[in-house]
C-alpha cells in the first residue's frame, strides 16, 4: 500500500504543509510522517481519518489507488461541529455510547469523534479563553476550513451578511475567525494565512525569507543560538540561511505551495510570489 504514502505527500504539499506541521496537527513525530510517505510504515486508522479532514478529502481517496479527489467547493469545506461542554468526562461517555465508538482522539481540552468523513469535537468550556458557559455563551460551533484565510476574511466582510471577528491565533499554526448568523450562532472558519502584513492582534510576524507567518516557537537562530524574529527556523539557523538560493530559485521553489490559492495558474502564482518576496529583507 505504498500509494498511501504518495497520497499523503501529495496532499500535504498541496496544503502547503511541512512534515513537521502535519505531524503537529496529528500529534505524532515528524519521523512518523516521513515513514508514512516513504512507505516504511502505515498510519493508524484514526490518523487516516484525521488526515482526510485536514486534506478535505475522503478516506477512500487516500486508501485506494486510482480514486480521484472530490471536487472542492470554491470557498469553504465543512470541518467540525464543536460542542461546548461543562463536564468533559460525562460528555465523552455520553457520545461514546450514543455513537457506539470510542473517541478518536482525546486531549485535555477536547475529544474528537470521526465518522462519515466529518467530526464532532467536544470542547471543555473551562479551557476556552473568554468563554462563559453560565452566561448563556454559545454551546456549539459549526467549523469550516478554507485554503486562504485572509482572502476569505476579506470576502465575508465585504458581503456584510453578519458580524465578522478579527483573525486570531488559537495555537501554533491554527488561525481562525468567527462570523455570526442572524440568530447569533457561531461559525468558525480556520485556514492558512498567506498575507504578508503584520497583524498585531495575533502577535505574529512573517519570515523575511519565505513570507510564512511565524510565532516565537518557529523563530530562526543566530550564531550564538539566540532567536531572531526576522526569519523562521526553516529558512535560518545558526546565523545562516538553510538553503542558499537566488531570488528566482526561491520563487520557483515556492510555486507548488501557492498554486491552489492562485487558481492553479502557475504564472499567476509566480507573479504573486515575486510581488511578495520583493518586499522581504532577504530579497530586497
Amino acid at each position: 500500500m505504498y500509494h498511501i504514502g504518495e497520497k499523503i505527500c501529495e496532499h500535504r504539499q498541496k496544503q502547503g504543509l511541512t512534515q513537521e506541521a502535519l505531524a503537529e496537527r496529528l500529534n505524532v513525530s515528524r519521523q512518523s510522517v516521513s515513514k508514512w510517505e516513504t512507505g516504511q510504515t502505515l498510519p493508524e486508522v484514526d490518523k487516516i481519518l484525521a488526515m482526510s479532514r485536514i486534506f478535505a478529502t475522503t478516506t477512500d481517496e487516500l486508501l485506494y489507488p486510482g480514486t480521484e479527489m472530490p471536487k472542492k467547493r470554491d470557498f469553504l469545506q465543512l470541518g467540525s461541529i464543536y460542542l461546548i461542554t461543562k463536564d468533559m468526562p460525562k460528555a465523552i461517555n455520553f457520545y461514546e455510547k450514543l455513537l457506539s465508538m470510542r473517541a478518536s482522539t482525546r486531549h485535555p481540552q477536547f475529544a474528537e469523534f470521526f465518522f462519515d468523513q466529518h467530526c464532532i469535537a467536544l470542547m471543555d468550556a473551562a479551557r476556552l479563553p473568554n468563554h462563559n458557559y453560565v452566561d448563556d455563551d454559545h454551546k456549539f460551533v459549526i467549523n469550516f476550513n478554507v485554503r486562504d484565510l485572509v482572502e476569505e476574511h476579506r470576502r465575508l466582510k465585504s458581503l456584510q451578511i453578519g458580524k465578522v471577528s478579527d483573525i486570531s491565533q488559537a495555537h501554533s499554526e491554527y488561525y481562525f475567525f468567527n462570523i455570526y448568523d442572524v440568530d447569533e450562532n457561531v461559525i468558525e472558519i480556520n485556514g492558512q494565512v498567506f498575507d504578508t502584513r503584520r497583524n498585531d492582534k495575533m502577535d505574529t510576524i512573517y519570515c523575511q525569507s519565505c513570507a510564512m507567518w511565524v510565532t516565537e516557537d518557529k523563530f530562526g537562530t543566530e550564531k550564538d543560538g539566540t532567536k531572531t524574529s526576522e526569519y523562521c527556523h526553516y529558512c535560518f539557523q545558526k546565523g545562516e540561511f538553510t538553503t542558499p538560493q537566488t531570488f528566482d530559485q526561491a520563487v520557483e521553489g515556492n510555486i507548488p505551495f501557492w498554486l491552489e490559492q492562485c487558481g492553479n495558474d502557475e504564472e499567476k502564482a509566480r507573479q504573486k510570489i515575486k510581488e511578495v518576496f520583493a518586499t522581504l529583507k532577504r530579497w530586497k
